[in-house]
């Protein structure tokens, strides 16, 4: 067998696609599969099967995937759970190269039965073809034109991260919420109960794919442990890997197994995982996105010395805390600096020692451009952070406020990361259109390098995990 690109092309890019188990009522996996696979635009040969249908939506319907005159390279099986194995087999008698099984059923029920369907899927899958599921949504491919069960709305655009999920739910909700910040997407894989293609499979492929620069995942429980470990040891000094590890509580770990039937493992051995292979720990769906957004954005000279720019004293207090607690500092600048700062700022009501506190968190553009060049040029500070420095209050259609052009002019003028917080500050319906000009902004941001979180204690401990991967990569000889 080849590398894993060639091994697993016909699963994210397959120039033709079996729905077995078609439907044209919604409510059934096999109609709401297809309703998205036709929303999306497939571009490939589309091959609808269903014994007891000869159309469906105008198009020809065949009785097995045996009769369709053509190869197949991937097939989307949406049947009950008893009938799969025999789907499967015949998958195999024809030729497929791959198959994405959405019926649940197997061994997440716990059941001698369910047990038994998986055993015997896992059996037709060693005999020659790959297998994601069951219990899955299956998998997300912009570029193949490629989409899962509930993703017809999902972008089109291709992008750098990679996603494997064992939870169907985190594999739609995270390219859903991810789209608004500007992250987009090589593929995203949702792999249930991992009967054959399992994390370690996926990762090799990641690892591999030219088109992802970033990998991130939601997962329960490693089916072979060792071997994931050594390819996520591999991975990490090229590529990041943010992992969302569930199952780690007593609790946790109960619903793992009646979930995907995965057993999830202790705590104390997940965290020895993470320390030793210089993968990045994450514990929910906001974390796994801040910390992708750093890796996206935040260049390999981020470093712990962070410059912390606010408008009150208060936030002030509360960011040199947060990057304390974090593990980054704020080094008090240079008095030079700091009499240059002074010269720029209000007299009363502002500081100049790092957090820099500008008096107030709309500023003039003339005050916030020479704050910022001069915090560019302290040696002791690594990254900068704007703390709700509000710029987006004349952001109306295409124009662009001018501290907004002023922050990211200087962006690309260094190579010396700035990081945004842009609170939601009102939350009421009357409210709804500064928050659609605080979006356009935080998408203006996104758009030129600059991410934008939250809250500052969301950005501080982004930020803190993007350091100490580098770090750690620095120090075993890696390239990322």
């Amino acid at each position: 067998m080849g590398s894993k690109l060639e091994e697993l092309a016909p699963l994210f890019y397959p120039r033709s696609l079996a729905l077995i188990g078609a439907s044209s009522d919604d409510s059934k996996f096999g109609g709401r599969f297809l309703r998205s696979v036709l929303r999306f635009g497939f571009k490939g040969e589309l091959y609808l099967v269903n014994p007891r249908e000869s159309e469906i939506l105008g198009m020809r319907t065949y009785p097995s995937i045996l009769d369709v005159p053509h190869e197949v390279d991937l097939a989307g099986i949406a049947v009950p759970a008893k009938a799969v194995p025999q789907v499967l087999e015949e998958c195999l008698a024809k030729g497929v190269k791959g198959a994405e099984i959405i019926t649940s059923g197997f061994g997440e029920t716990g059941t001698e039965d369910g047990r038994e369907l998986q055993e015997r899927i896992r059996e037709i899958a060693k005999r020659g073809i790959r297998v994601i599921g069951p219990n899955c949504f299956g998998v997300y491919s912009p570029a193949g034109t490629l989409t899962v069960l509930p993703g017809g709305d999902f972008s089109r655009e291709s992008g750098p991260v990679g996603f494997t999920s064992q939870s169907g739910v985190f594999l739609r909700r995270f390219p859903k919420r991810a789209e608004g910040l500007g992250i987009r997407f090589s593929k995203a894989i949702g792999y249930g109960n991992a009967v054959d293609i399992n994390e370690a499979d996926l990762y090799e492929y990641l690892a591999e794919d030219l088109e992802t620069r970033v990998i991130a995942s939601y997962m329960e429980g490693a089916r072979e442990a060792r071997r994931f470990f050594e390819v996520l040891r591999r991975t990490t000094p090229t590529k990041p890997v943010i992992l969302w590890k569930g199952g780690l509580t007593a609790a946790g770990a109960r619903a793992a197994a009646s979930h995907t039937g995965t057993l999830a493992g202790e705590e104390a051995i997940w965290e020895a995982v993470f320390r030793q292979t210089g993968a990045t720990r994450v514990t929910g769906l906001d974390e796994l996105m801040d910390a992708v957004l750093v890796f996206l954005h935040l260049p390999s000279s981020c470093g712990p010395r962070v410059a912390i720019v606010g408008g009150g004293g208060g936030t002030s207090v509360g960011a040199a805390d947060a990057c304390e607690r974090a593990g980054l500092r704020t080094p008090p600048l240079a008095p030079e600096l700091q009499k240059r700062l002074a010269a720029s700022l209000a007299p009363v009501g502002t500081s100049t020692v790092n957090p820099v506190d500008v008096g107030t968190p709309f500023p003039a553009v003339n005050q916030l451009r020479a704050t910022l060049d001069i915090l560019i040029e302290a040696p002791n500070v690594d990254t900068i952070i704007l703390d709700a420095i509000s710029v987006y209050a004349g952001f109306n259609g295409e124009d662009t406020p001018e501290v907004a052009q002023a922050v990211v002019d200087i962006r690309k003028s260094t190579s010396k990361p700035i990081v945004a917080v842009l609170p939601v500050e009102a939350t009421g319906v009357d409210d709804l259109p500064a928050e659609a000009k605080r979006r356009r902004t935080c998408d203006y941001y996104h758009a030129n390098g600059i991410p934008v979180f939250l809250t500052l204690e969301r950005a501080v401990s982004a930020v803190a995990k993007g350091v100490r991967y580098r770090q750690w990569v620095s120090a075993h000889g890696g390239d990322a």
